[in-house]
């Protein structure tokens, strides 16, 4: 017969070897998620318009079972190219720009993250370092246009600013409005001249100018 305290260490041991069987059996049910992509945010101003302004990033980890993560603090920052926005080294994800010596530098932010699975993740935005003042002209019918092909056709400018379009704010004037000649906001008709005219836009209210240089010929 079984002594009682024999009994006891037999139950004490198959409780011991119970736990840990039931131990192994949930940890396959809560293995760690994998982590799938990295989405980089800000609810600032992705123009940094002058030395000294800052935007705050959020990266956002996305895993395999669906959920989402804060990962701002966790991930490796940097920058490309370097020297226009610095990041700072005690508040993740704080970008600042130190320079606007280029206006309207794209810089490219990103943060990485190794994932469970040995792989590295990665998320990225575009910050701008500084506003350019220089209005980029685009006319529809061209920089070479024939008299002959574009016959009375008006000719429709455009301006464009750090990539948004100002066109509605911008005063267009040509060179010579014998070659081509603006009738009204945006719009040129041709003069009937051959020549080389140049197209200049102005955006008072930003204080920005550009051009554009057209041939026209028979």
């Amino acid at each position: 017969m079984v002594s009682t305290r024999r009994k006891l260490q037999l139950v004490a041991s198959f409780s011991v070897l119970l736990l840990a069987a039931v131990g192994v059996g949930c940890h396959g049910f809560f293995v760690d998620p994998t982590l799938t992509g990295i989405t980089v945010s800000t609810l600032n101003s992705t123009t940094l318009s002058n030395a000294g302004s800052t935007a705050q990033l959020i990266a956002s980890g996305t895993y395999d079972d669906g959920s989402n993560k804060n990962l701002t603090g966790v991930v490796t920052w940097s920058v490309n190219p370097t020297g226009f926005i610095t990041l700072s080294t005690t508040t993740p994800g704080l970008a600042t720009a130190t320079t606007v010596t280029t206006p309207g530098t794209a810089v490219t932010v990103q943060a990485a993250d190794l994932s469970t699975s040995g792989q590295v993740v990665t998320g990225s935005i575009t910050l701008t370092a500084g506003t350019s003042t220089q209005l980029s002209i685009t006319s529809s019918a061209g920089t070479t246009i024939s008299l002959a092909t574009q016959g009375s056709t008006p000719i429709q400018f455009a301006a464009t600013l750090n990539s948004s379009s100002v066109t509605g704010s911008t005063t267009f004037t040509s060179s010579n409005s014998a070659i081509i000649n603006i009738t009204s906001g945006s719009t040129g008709t041709l003069g009937g001249t051959t020549g080389t005219v140049t197209i200049t836009g102005t955006d008072t209210s930003a204080g920005a100018t550009g051009s554009l240089t057209i041939q026209v010929t028979n």
